[in-house]
C-alpha cells in the first residue's frame, strides 16, 4: 500500500488490496495521501502495524517467510508448509472469525500450530548470522518480524477463544497490541531521525492506561507500551462525541469480518465520562489538553472523568491519565456510502 499512497498502480490495484486485507474505512484517507503526495516533499508514507488479516489469519505472515526461507533454510520449509496447512483451515477476515473457528479444530492441530511457529522463531533467532549472510541484513529483519507476528496471531486465536468463552486469562489480549507496538516501533528503527508518525487507531488500542471491562483487567493495550517506550514523545489523542450515532459491533460469525454494524443511537452522557464534562462545559466541538490537568492536578480529584464511549457502550478508564487529550464532536454519524 505504501507504493500505491507514492503513485503507484491504479484504483483497481487498491480495489485488490480492500478485498485482501485493508479495512474500508482506510480507502478515503489513502487516496488524499496519494492526491497528497503528487506534490508533497517529503512524500507521506504508509503503513501498517497489525497482526496479520487483524488476526485472522497467519497466512498473510507465513506466505512471505516460506518464500525467504526457501532461499536462505530450505530444510525448515517443511515447518511452515505444516504451519501453513493449519492455519489455512481455519483462516478468516479478522480475529471474530477465526478464533471461533480456531477453538473448532482439534487440540492436537492447535498444539502443533503453536508448537511450530515457536520452534520456527527459535531457529530464525538463532540462526540469524547464517541467514544474514546467506539473505541479507534487511530481509532477515522483515521475515522475522513477519514469523513474530504470526506467532502473535497465533497466540491471539487462543486468547480471543478464551474470552468469547468466558474463561480467558487475565489481560491475555495484550499479545497483539505488544505487537503492534513493536511494529511501530521497528518503523521508526528503520526511519530518519525525526520522522513523526501518525498512528490511526481506536481509542482502546492507543490510550495508555489498562483496559478493564466489568473490573476485569482485559489488556494492556499499544498506547500503554509505546508510552514506555517513548515517554513524551507518544501523544495519545482520544476521540469522541457527546451525541449522535455509532456503528455497534455485533458477533455474526456467518459475516464477512465476523460482526455486523449496526446504526445506533447514543443516548446522553453517563455520569462521569469526559463525554458528560464535555457537554456540562458547552464547548462543543472542542479539544482537551489532559497534559495540563495532569501537571496542575497530580492528586486526582474524586470527579474526575473514569469512563469514555466505546461505540455504544462506555470503557472504564482515568481519561485524564489513560490520554494526552480529548477531541469531541457534539455528534457523530454513521457513514453508510464508503466508496471503494
Amino acid at each position: 500500500m505504501d507504493a500505491w499512497a507514492g503513485g503507484e498502480g491504479t484504483d483497481e490495484d487498491l480495489a485488490v488490496h480492500l478485498a485482501r486485507a485493508i479495512p474500508i474505512g482506510l480507502t478515503e484517507p489513502l487516496r488524499w495521501v496519494r492526491r497528497h503526495n503528487r506534490t508533497a516533499s517529503p512524500p507521506v508514507r504508509f503503513a501498517g502495524i497489525d497482526i496479520p488479516a487483524a488476526g485472522g489469519s497467519v497466512l498473510p505472515a507465513l506466505a512471505p517467510v516460506a518464500d525467504y526461507l526457501r532461499r536462505v533454510d530450505p530444510e525448515s520449509v517443511p515447518a511452515v508448509e505444516t504451519a501453513t496447512r493449519i492455519a489455512a483451515s481455519f483462516a478468516g477476515g479478522s480475529g471474530a472469525v477465526a478464533a471461533p473457528a480456531w477453538a473448532r479444530l482439534p487440540a492436537t492441530e492447535q498444539d502443533t500450530l503453536t508448537a511450530t511457529l515457536a520452534r520456527l522463531l527459535v531457529r530464525f533467532r538463532a540462526l540469524e548470522p547464517l541467514y544474514v549472510t546467506r539473505g541479507g541484513r534487511y530481509e532477515y529483519d522483515l521475515a522475522l518480524h513477519r514469523l513474530e507476528g504470526a506467532c502473535h496471531a497465533d497466540y491471539t486465536f487462543r486468547a480471543m477463544a478464551g474470552l468469547f468463552a468466558g474463561n480467558g486469562l487475565t489481560a491475555d489480549t495484550s499479545a497483539r497490541d505488544a505487537y503492534m507496538a513493536r511494529s511501530v516501533l521497528w518503523h521508526l528503527e528503520r526511519l530518519a531521525p525525526g520522522t513523526r508518525v501518525v498512528l490511526a487507531a481506536h481509542n482502546a488500542h492507543i490510550q495508555t492506561a489498562p483496559i478493564s471491562f466489568d473490573g476485569h483487567l482485559t489488556g494492556l493495550p499499544m498506547g500503554q507500551q509505546l508510552r514506555r517506550a517513548l515517554g513524551d514523545d507518544y501523544f495519545a489523542l482520544g476521540l469522541t462525541s457527546i451525541a449522535g450515532h455509532t456503528a455497534d459491533m455485533r458477533r455474526d460469525e456467518t459475516a464477512p469480518f465476523g460482526f455486523t454494524l449496526v446504526d445506533t443511537a447514543l443516548g446522553p452522557p453517563e455520569p462521569g465520562s469526559v463525554e458528560a464534562a464535555f457537554a456540562d462545559a458547552g464547548l462543543g466541538l472542542g479539544i482537551a489538553d489532559l497534559r495540563t490537568a495532569r501537571t496542575e492536578t497530580p492528586d486526582r480529584p474524586d470527579d474526575d472523568p473514569d469512563r469514555v464511549r466505546l461505540q455504544g457502550t462506555y470503557v472504564h478508564t482515568p481519561v485524564i491519565d489513560a490520554f494526552d487529550a480529548v477531541l469531541t464532536t457534539p455528534a457523530s454519524t454513521v457513514t453508510t456510502d464508503l466508496r471503494t
